[in-house]
């Protein structure tokens, strides 16, 4: 019971529109006209029609999923076509004003295609006699008579295949196969009848690029040619609905998107057909899935009487319906509600997932808890921990029909509103513990990456992760298909993140949506201009500083503790082993020094080819809590470290400054020391804030009263010439303080005890906003009289990593950078909450983003589990 042959029909499709571009450039103006499909023979699997004009081809030059698709080898072969045939100006003329059609047809054991497109005016035979034998000296030309019908052959050197054209009621026909051009020109071979004549003319869209037609009777032919074994219980609910499928596109770089009209034909015992009825809703069981998820079908209804009555006059016509109701006779005898309360407390959305080793999950929601409850021990037996299992066969198969007939009599436990059925308890027990963990589709690279493109609105769902299902695909398609699907040389079907087929209900028939996520070469992530390696992993950095006036560098530290000095173009500049890891950050002055401190009790300044100056490095007195602090106070400079609770003050030349021996604070301190209004600033875990003069001197304390525990450095915002200090505690609630020693709690927060808080400016103001990260989530608060919300974003997982704040050049505003470690996704937004376009992308935590050099493009610099440092240009 495998869903994969689904794959093989998609790839099948997007390979027929790979060969529909290559083909249109022609660059000519458009004419109506659809007559060659009256002569295709009615067994063609796919057929696809394109405008052909210069806008098109313009769109679809670069579109780099075709020739993922159809392979390298492949493309040579129709450039020399191309170039060397169609695009002679001898054949071109007559081609002008004219729409192209490709179809795909059953040959034995393979597929071949046939290309169609009128002539502009009618060719006399003398001249066509004349015009084909021109075309090209680079191929070997004939012609023979076959069947009545003329056919003109094109070989290629050192090639035994031949490409033959024939010339019917003033249209080209063309292909690799003699055998369907002959069918094309017999009127006794069975062509296509009125009706689907008449739907593919009413969805013959000349607005879009080109359109996709499917003649759906013909999938099981497809499907005997595609897969090793006949199809599934799954496959067979999409495969042999009769009727016919019209789709556009809509262009994306990184997507093939195929969007319109299926209509469906006797429709009776077909199981997909029970939703055509149905209106769209908001499908959300995929956020449980796994993140080992290979594929999932989710399936909706929005009128639960009218899916009763359907699904119950389906049952009637299969061979199950005697026995479910030999069974619901016996189990009213015992518990005579039990089924009518199971129709009450089962909800509209239910869900089938089969994961990368074979095993399958099932998804029911519960709509009416109170019921569930009450009816759980006559429904179900306990199995422990929270485990039960059914106490009668083919429950899901009554209430749900075909799509949860591979549970018979599974175990299940409660998620949320959710029952989560597996054949096996080993099966469940592993999903709680990625449950748990929150290990989970919605996690990964790849559906992020499907998220942004297709909505969850529908009623049927199928979605294949194409990494996940790798092994699943290439050992059930047969060896042909299986071959190319493996081939990473000549092709590129594993740079596709995903498939997917969304199905929604249209009054008796469905509006499609097929959809391919594809990683593009210029996507975010793929391709590095360039890589750096290091010895073991990244602690610290990257970093972007200044090095020379034509010239800035990247700094980071790796875990052996050497810093490494890296050129905007990826070369090495220089390398130091440091004397432990770097506390905070590294920071550069205006000399172009840089300053920074160690675990090692080490303080260091050096110039930006390495060299330390005078006087560094140097020890300090105590380990370093957080990174130093660059003070001028008008009359000196200094440089201001924090301990756990103590400032140590060191002069610019590396030696200790008096004054500043013994200031120590009550509580620990929480961040750098800040410098405003002259004063150096401290915030202290016991709610209090300390100023300090350039003595060392404490010139004011403000204590919060009662017994408040700071959790974050205190946030200073300056607004119509006043100053007001922000700081947050471990209740969640926020502060705000003036510097006449006055408190107010602006807001009572509910975030969890863990909890960061940092004070940056991210939004579109001049002033610092409030940045929680709060477990899973991100909120963004603006500081005043209150905390206003700004945005927030939801992650799959916790988020243990404080956020980066990345400088966007723009009057001090700053992006947010979050690394979620848990899912090895990277993530930066933008000042309105948005995703950066690209973003997440797949690294480490630990990065960098913005410009590499004073006139680069923006990069993104980061660490994968290799040990290098990549440059990414966006």
């Amino acid at each position: 019971m495998r869903n994969t042959i689904i794959v093989s029909i998609l790839l099948f499709i997007a390979v027929v529109l790979a060969s529909v571009f290559y083909f249109g450039d022609l660059n000519k103006e458009e004419k109506k006209s659809v007559k060659p499909i009256n002569y295709l023979p009615s067994d063609s699997f796919l057929i696809a029609s394109f405008v052909n004009d210069a806008t098109t081809d313009n769109i679809f030059k670069d579109f780099e999923i075709f020739e993922a698709m159809w392979g390298h080898d492949f493309q040579r072969q129709l450039s020399q076509l191309k170039q060397q045939l169609l695009r002679q100006k001898e054949l071109s003329q007559y081609l002008a004003d004219q729409e192209m059609f490709v179809s795909f047809h059953p040959e034995k054991d393979k597929v071949s295609s046939l290309f169609s497109i009128p002539s502009n005016e009618k060719i006399a035979p003398e001249i066509l006699q004349q015009l084909l034998p021109k075309l090209s000296a680079d191929f070997q030309f004939q012609q023979k008579d076959t069947l009545g019908i003329k056919l003109y052959g094109f070989t290629p050197p050192k090639s035994d295949s031949t490409f033959f054209v024939s010339y019917i009621d003033d249209m080209f026909f063309a292909s690799y196969s003699k055998d369907l051009l002959c069918k094309v020109a017999d009127k006794k071979t069975p062509k296509f009848d009125d009706k689907q004549l008449e739907f593919f003319h009413k969805n013959h869209n000349r607005n879009a690029p080109f359109t996709v037609y499917l003649p759906q009777q013909n999938l099981p032919a497809l499907v005997d040619l595609s897969r090793r074994n006949k199809a599934g219980d799954f496959l067979r609910q999409f495969i042999h609905i009769k009727g016919q499928t019209a789709w556009n596109i809509n262009y994306k770089q990184d997507a093939l998107m195929l969007s319109g009209e299926s209509e469906l034909e006797d429709t009776k015992g077909q199981y997909i057909a029970l939703f055509a009825n149905q209106r769209k809703t908001t499908q959300r069981i995929y956020n449980y899935f796994p993140s080992n998820t290979a594929l999932f079908i989710e399936y909706s209804f929005s009128d639960k009487k009218l899916w009763q009555d359907d699904l119950r006059a389906w049952h009637e016509a299969t061979e199950d319906s005697k026995p479910l109701k030999g069974q619901a006779d016996e189990i009213q005898k015992g518990r005579p509600s039990l089924l009518a309360d199971m129709q009450t407390a089962l909800g509209g959305d239910f869900a089938i997932v089969e994961q990368n080793n074979n095993d399958y999950l099932g998804f029911i929601s519960i709509q009416d808890s109170s019921t569930f409850k009450s009816i759980l021990s006559d429904m179900a037996e306990s199995v422990g921990d929270s485990s039960y299992r059914f106490r009668y066969a083919q429950l899901p198969y009554r209430f749900y029909g075909e799509g949860l007939k591979a549970f018979s009599r599974p175990y299940f436990i409660i998620v949320d509103d959710l029952l989560v059925m597996a054949n096996q308890l080993s099966t469940l027990q592993e999903y709680q513990r990625k449950w748990r963990r929150k290990d989970l589709l919605i996690g990964t690279l790849g559906f992020k990456n499907y998220e942004k493109i297709q909505g969850n609105e529908a009623n049927v769902t199928v979605f294949i992760n194409s990494k996940n299902a790798y092994n699943i695909l290439s050992n059930n398609l047969t060896s042909n298909f299986s071959k190319n699907f493996r081939d990473k040389k000549n092709y590129g079907y594993q740079d596709f993140y995903s498939w997917s087929l969304q199905l929604t209900g249209n009054s008796g028939s469905f509006l499609s949506r097929l959809y391919a996520i594809y990683k593009s070469k210029n996507t975010l992530g793929l391709t590095p201009e360039w890589t750096y390696s290091m010895g073991s992993r990244l602690i610290n950095g990257p970093y972007v500083f200044e090095h020379s006036d034509t010239s800035q560098f990247i700094l980071a530290q790796e875990q052996d503790h050497t810093v490494h000095a890296v050129h905007p173009t990826g070369k090495k500049l220089w390398t130091s082993v440091f004397s432990g890891r770097i506390v905070g950050q590294v920071q550069q002055l205006k000399d172009r020094s840089l300053l920074l401190v160690t675990d090692r009790r080490r303080l260091y300044r050096f110039d930006t080819n390495g060299k330390g100056l005078d006087g560094f490095s140097t020890s300090i007195k105590a380990e370093p809590a957080f990174q130093p602090t660059y003070v001028d106070w008008g009359n000196q400079q200094m440089i201001l470290i924090p301990s756990k609770n103590s400032v140590m003050a060191y002069s610019m030349d590396g030696g200790p400054i008096s004054g500043w021996d013994n200031v120590t604070v009550d509580g620990e301190i929480l961040g750098p020391v800040q410098f405003h209004d002259n004063k150096a600033i401290v915030t202290s875990s016991y709610g209090r804030l300390y100023f300090f003069d350039v003595n060392g001197s404490k010139v004011q304390e403000i204590d919060v009263p009662g017994d408040i525990s700071f959790v974050s450095n205190a946030g200073i915002v300056q607004r119509d010439n006043k100053t007001y200090y922000y700081a947050s505690d471990d209740q969640g609630d926020v502060y705000r303080m003036t510097p006449e020693g006055n408190t107010k709690k602006i807001y009572e927060g509910k975030w969890d005890k863990k909890y960061m808080a940092d004070f940056e400016n991210v939004h579109s103001t001049s002033a610092p906003d409030l940045i929680v990260m709060d477990g899973q989530q991100l909120q963004v608060y603006e500081l005043g009289d209150s905390l206003q919300p700004v945005y927030d974003y939801t992650f799959t997982q916790n988020v243990s990593n404080r956020p980066y704040f990345f400088a966007t050049g723009s009057a001090g505003l700053k992006q947010i950078g979050v690394a979620a470690q848990g899912t090895n996704l990277i993530y930066l937004f933008a000042e309105n909450g948005t995703l950066v376009d690209g973003f997440p992308v797949e690294a480490q935590p630990l990065f960098y983003y913005g410009k590499i050099n004073y006139n680069s493009s923006n990069y993104l610099v980061c660490t994968r589990r290799d040990f290098k440092l990549y440059a990414f240009r966006h």
